[in-house]
């Protein structure tokens, strides 16, 4: 099958298990430009105070009919209407300062009908998170392969790479805790799978070494939740991740 790889920091490098593949003229995450801003309607804005809070920011969700901000505080979830952070500079972890109100926007396509929603007036980072730190530290980007019949949007592909960094910074697998200490180059693939009628990403993470690379870490992504499951190979199981 082949293979298509975003060949990070030594071009001319194939993926995994020698498969054919063809490089693109892209690097690491690609930094995207801001999409054109969706109209957010306000059609009330509660008397309240602003309300300031300290967080761990989680993503940026800008699939749905408004940018957003998802954070988290303790075992609580925060979304936040998002016309305030356009340069996206936060990774998973970080600590932020967050600024709201409480109000609510239209609900498109759906004549006057509204909703409450959180309209957020000001984000600052606080500290470093984990993969700020990873970045610092290791220094170098990912490479990552995906089979050519699956036909993924730039966007995709920067989501997964977040997760699977994400996962490398908290690792406990042994082989990539060593590799991420001797800053060898790391490799993943990129698949499809289905599994007790759940639909999963599979990631397949590698170190690069001067024998090639073999795979010592699956891991499965839940398209409906997103959220991050290992692999335990002996017990063919999935253990939810973080």
């Amino acid at each position: 099958m082949k293979k298509r790889i975003i060949a990070i920091t030594i071009t001319g490098v194939c993926g995994l298990l020698a498969c054919h593949c063809k490089t693109a003229q892209e690097q690491g995450p690609v930094k995207l430009s801001p999409p054109p801003q969706k109209p957010v309607v306000v059609r009330k804005q509660n008397n309240y105070h602003e309300h300031i809070d300290q967080m761990t920011f989680v993503s940026y969700l800008d699939d749905g009919d408004y940018f957003q901000i998802l954070a988290k505080k303790a075992d609580s979830t925060f979304v936040f209407i998002n016309e305030t952070d356009t340069t996206k500079n936060l990774n998973r972890g970080d600590q932020i300062e967050v600024a709201w109100k409480d109000g609510q926007v239209a609900v498109p396509g759906d004549n006057d009908a509204e909703m409450p929603a959180r309209l957020l007036f000001s984000i600052k980072k606080t500290a470093d998170g984990p993969v700020t730190s990873f970045r610092t530290t290791y220094g170098k980007k990912l490479r990552y392969t995906w089979s050519t019949d699956e036909e993924f949007t730039t966007s995709y592909l920067n989501k997964v790479y977040q997760l699977t960094e994400y996962y490398l910074t908290q690792t406990k697998n042994p082989l990539l805790q060593l590799a991420i200490k001797k800053r060898e180059e790391l490799t993943y693939s990129i698949e499809s799978a289905e599994r007790n009628g759940q639909h999963y990403r599979v990631i397949g993470i590698a170190p690069i070494g001067p024998n090639g690379s073999n795979i010592v870490q699956w891991l499965y992504i839940g398209e409906e939740n997103g959220r991050i499951y290992e692999h335990d190979l002996p017990e063919d199981k999935l253990v939810a991740f973080d």
